[in-house]
């Protein structure tokens, strides 16, 4: 009966490789999801409409301290140089119309859709705005790139 025998150099380093690919993943992708918010940040700002600018100045990205991503734009809270509240920031994306138009939307999404509605006319005004998309439509330009860069992440 034949026998033989292998041995494995460099175990320890691939074992703690693997052990340590999680903490590696996490960081990189949540650089990568960084990144592309202001990315996304950048390219909403240069497509909203501007008559102040406020509202163009509100549109930012952070980093959350759980390695995720925010971009906000309005504030509720917050008033330009005129003392106008910068809480409009959806009826631009959307419009205010009977149906909100969210059309524009690369990405099939129910949860935009269904807070796109938030915003449709009530009949309370006869003017209707049409929506002048600046966010949403950034995202979805992007993600996809996002994703792609996360994949190629090397551990």
């Amino acid at each position: 009966m034949a026998r033989f025998q292998v041995n494995i150099s460099g175990k320890d380093a691939i074992l703690n490789k693997f052990r340590q690919a999680p903490i590696i993943m996490t960081k990189e992708a949540s650089k990568i999801i960084y990144e592309t918010a202001v990315e996304i940040e950048n390219k909403a700002k240069n497509r909203v409409a501007v008559d102040t600018g406020a509202l163009r100045s509100s549109i930012r990205a952070t980093k959350l301290s759980n390695g995720s991503s925010m971009i906000k734009a309005g504030l509720s809270n917050v008033s330009n140089g005129k003392g106008h509240l910068i809480n409009y920031a959806a009826f631009v994306e959307f419009g205010t119309g009977r149906k909100p138009n969210t059309a524009y939307k690369i990405l099939s999404n129910t949860g935009i859709a269904t807070y796109a509605e938030e915003f449709k006319g009530l009949g309370k005004r006869k003017q209707v705005t049409a929506s002048d998309p600046y966010l949403f439509n950034s995202t979805d330009e992007l993600l996809g790139k996002m994703v792609n860069r996360i994949k190629k992440i090397k551990i």
